[in-house]
């Protein structure tokens, strides 16, 4: 038995669960968590059990429990929550992330070698396996610390890049080599690919959509938080800005909007649908009203207001009506005619999705479709570049995916 006190609140919590037959919350995450089976160890007062079943399929769960959108994922399919509320599986997993420690041990050295470019959390996942499994592995990364978009585009007051440090310890001591400040340009590219067996890319969706807007004071989202993040311009943007608005409603948008709100006098959210929509967490929403952020749904940017030095000073808008639904399965937003108006700001934030390109390796590489390896033998990809832009939790598995089938090609 656990020698782990499991406190009341989590007993509680673990006991509320019905440890269903066909667990409905397995179906909802994407990294596919053995919910109810680790549930069912903190029942059984034996956190060491839980442990080993959570971190046997999810190695991160210090980043899951703390990022994930359980509202809409795990605890969304939970079959509690159809009458009542939900069994509250994030404090769970954050109970048993927190109190038992992750230690693996080294395999020998198989004598093949995996360079990964990028530091995000598929390549974590995917170096954690490989290096188990005896593989050398080699990350190399342009920022000066691993977390690829979480370290750059995740605001310190919403999560804690300590996980991000303790991370980077458990590898290191596992044996993976980071190294940071390295940009890999087509010339090194090709030089990992004559030095390693095998090349990961994980480079994420780098490419982020603007459709159009342009001028002083117009930056896109995942732009923004790496100057905030990373650079630490927040008195940079508060001596030049009065007024931002922030156009999108993803957690990229949310993310911008909350970091803005804390430096500037007023922040407006524009969304082309309604709140219900709306795909970023609802707790972030939530959060971000709270805090002072507004929110402009059923409105959409039209262009920018530039002055004679093309600086930003406000946007040109329409308001909007919902349709049929379209591809995503969501109503449709469909101008209405005759109700532009404008908004006063001297920064606009487009935070509307990103794009993936390899362009920087070279013309030859791209995604084929299912498979891992690239159009290039030896080259895989994995993650955002893979995926799209997507949750932690699906990076991770899809980083452990990648790892399966390059070890399956030896």
């Amino acid at each position: 038995m656990s020698d782990i006190t499991i406190d009341e609140t989590t007993k509680e919590r673990a006991a509320y669960c019905l440890s269903c037959p066909v667990p409905r919350c397995e179906t909802g995450c994407p990294v596919g968590n053995h919910i109810r089976d680790y549930i069912k160890g903190i029942k059984e007062g034996n956190t060491e059990k839980a442990a080993e079943i959570l971190y046997d399929v999810n190695p991160f769960p210090q980043l899951t429990c703390r990022l994930c959108d359980f509202n809409r994922q795990c605890q969304g399919h939970c079959v509690r929550g159809i009458k009542s509320t939900p069994v509250e599986i994030h404090s769970i997993e954050k109970f048993i992330s927190d109190s038992v420690g992750r230690s693996y041990a080294k395999s020998e050295d198989n004598g093949r070698k995996v360079a990964i470019v990028g530091a995000g959390v598929a390549a974590l996942a995917a170096a954690k396996d490989l290096r188990r499994e005896g593989y050398a592995v080699d990350i190399y990364e342009k920022l000066d610390q691993a977390g690829g978009a979480i370290y750059s585009g995740i605001p310190s007051y919403r999560f804690d890049k300590k996980y991000l440090d303790e991370i980077t310890k458990e590898m290191e001591d596992l044996g993976v080599v980071f190294h940071f400040n390295t940009n890999v340009d087509e010339t090194m590219f090709n030089e990992l690919k004559a030095k390693y067996d095998r090349v990961l890319l994980t480079v994420g969706a780098q490419v982020e959509n603007k459709y159009g807007l342009d001028g002083e004071g117009c930056e896109a989202g995942l732009s923004l938080l790496y100057n905030l993040n990373v650079l630490h311009k927040a008195e940079e943007y508060k001596k030049k800005y009065h007024g931002a608005v922030v156009w999108g409603g993803g957690n990229v948008a949310m993310d911008c909007a909350r970091s803005l709100v804390r430096i500037l006098d007023e922040v407006t959210v524009i969304y082309r649908r309604s709140e219900k929509e709306m795909p970023a967490n609802k707790d972030e929403i939530e959060d971000a009203k709270k805090e002072g952020v507004k929110f402009a749904f059923l409105e959409n940017i039209k262009e920018l207001r530039l002055d004679d030095a093309g600086k930003v000073v406000g946007a040109h808008c329409i308001r909007m009506h919902l349709g049929e639904p379209d591809a995503s399965g969501r109503a449709r937003p469909i101008e209405t005619e005759g109700s532009d108006y404008e908004i006063p700001c001297e920064l606009v934030v487009p935070a509307i999705g990103q794009k993936v390109s390899f362009a920087p390796f070279g013309a030859d590489v791209d995604k084929q479709e299912g498979t891992h390896e690239s159009t290039v033998k030896g080259v895989y990809i994995a993650g955002d570049a893979y995926l799209g832009p997507k949750t932690v939790a699906a990076c991770i598995k899809d980083g452990r995916d990648a790892a399966k089938e390059i070890m399956a090609s030896f």
